[in-house]
């Protein structure tokens, strides 16, 4: 299949923008960009379309996607009803990265939702996704536009490495703001839940509707049903074996590591907040990578998916990589790190 790419960074382009919304209702699956990462939509009421980003991403067939609205009209086709306590985090927080679950409507495929009864909805913040939602009064049902397993796309090169060839089209729409997904909170129960962390934080959701709990696959627990992407399977993982440094890492430690793995240092990598410069210093290895700051966490949290990505291209085989407190944005960052790590700290062997 010869991929279409479409550039809608500066002007959105009329006449494609018919032939993208043309090709959603005929069955394909075009990349798009949002705010958080790009995403692989298909038309929510075609199972046929749906299927087709299982197989492009080789995603397992019980993770379920994430419905993408334009409007709160749309909504009210998905979903049997709007807690309260739903509504007002609908009216803070959207359009913006904030994924909400609602009881699904009965004429919503299991296909669109992994064979769960409830969905995941929420209504992107960037204007060439919102302009193909609202004219072509769309819905679409997307996970990130990569293969399944590595790191989500923040530009259109990352699709494209993924997925050239393997979907109908790409969009590019520029980098993404916020570089890592959005937040998912449950409001089917009678508490909200959050299933995954994202700039969103849980200190933003209490300060709207009180207390929210955190989901016990977030603090360590196996879970058996994905009730949401990214809490069953391996995700955000480079080709590289990823170390988290706790506390600054131990310098003689980080040899003695590299050292018993026998690595060439032209193949590794370090990355390291701004403020930890000098504590690295005499470590010898060349490719030292700035994440961002401490104090500006969420400049590190936009960069990480693109650097983890860029280690790839470099041929790194092994990451070391500075950990942060587990607290507000932090708690996102560390739950993204942790799955690419799979939870590999670096330590005395």
């Amino acid at each position: 299949m010869k991929t279409k790419y479409y550039d809608f960074q500066e002007i959105i382009d009329e006449v494609q923008l018919d032939e993208i919304i043309k090709a959603y209702k005929d069955g394909e699956v075009i990349a798009f960009p949002t705010e958080t990462v790009y995403g692989l939509g298909a038309n929510i009421y075609n199972d046929q379309a749906i299927k087709k980003i299982y197989r492009a991403k080789n995603r397992p067939a019980d993770n379920p996607l994430i419905a993408h609205i334009g409007n709160m009209e749309q909504l009210y086709k998905l979903v049997e009803e709007i807690p309260e306590k739903a509504q007002i985090l609908i009216d803070t927080f959207w359009p913006g990265p904030l994924t909400i679950i609602f009881k699904k409507n009965k004429e919503i495929s299991e296909v669109a939702t992994a064979g769960l009864e409830t969905l995941g909805v929420r209504m992107p913040d960037h204007l060439v996704i919102e302009t193909i939602l609202v004219k072509g009064d769309l819905i679409l049902v997307a996970p990130s536009a990569n293969i399944s397993g590595s790191p989500s796309p923040t530009t259109m090169k990352h699709v494209a490495d993924d997925l050239d060839g393997l979907v109908y089209g790409i969009i590019d729409g520029g980098n993404c703001d916020e570089g890592i997904e959005s937040t998912i909170v449950d409001m089917t129960g009678d508490n909200p839940v959050i299933l995954r962390p994202g700039t969103i934080t849980r200190e933003d959701l209490e300060e709207e509707i009180g207390k929210v709990e955190i989901d016990e696959s977030l603090l360590g627990a196996s879970t058996k049903i994905a009730r949401a992407p990214g809490m069953k399977y391996k995700h955000y993982a480079p080709n590289a074996k990823v170390h988290i440094l706790k506390n600054r890492g131990d310098l003689d430690l980080i040899l003695k590591k590299i050292k018993s793995l026998d690595v060439d240092l032209n193949k590794c990598a370090l990355i390291n907040f701004d403020e930890n410069i000098e504590h690295y210093r005499k470590l010898e290895i060349p490719n030292k990578i700035i994440l961002g700051s401490i104090v500006d966490l969420r400049v590190g949290i936009r960069n990480l998916f693109r650097i983890l990505r860029d280690c790839d291209i470099l041929g790194i085989e092994h990451i070391f990589i500075e950990d942060y407190k587990e607290e507000g944005l932090g708690f996102s960052y560390m739950n993204r790190l942790k799955k690419a790590a799979n939870h590999n700290y670096l330590k005395e062997s």
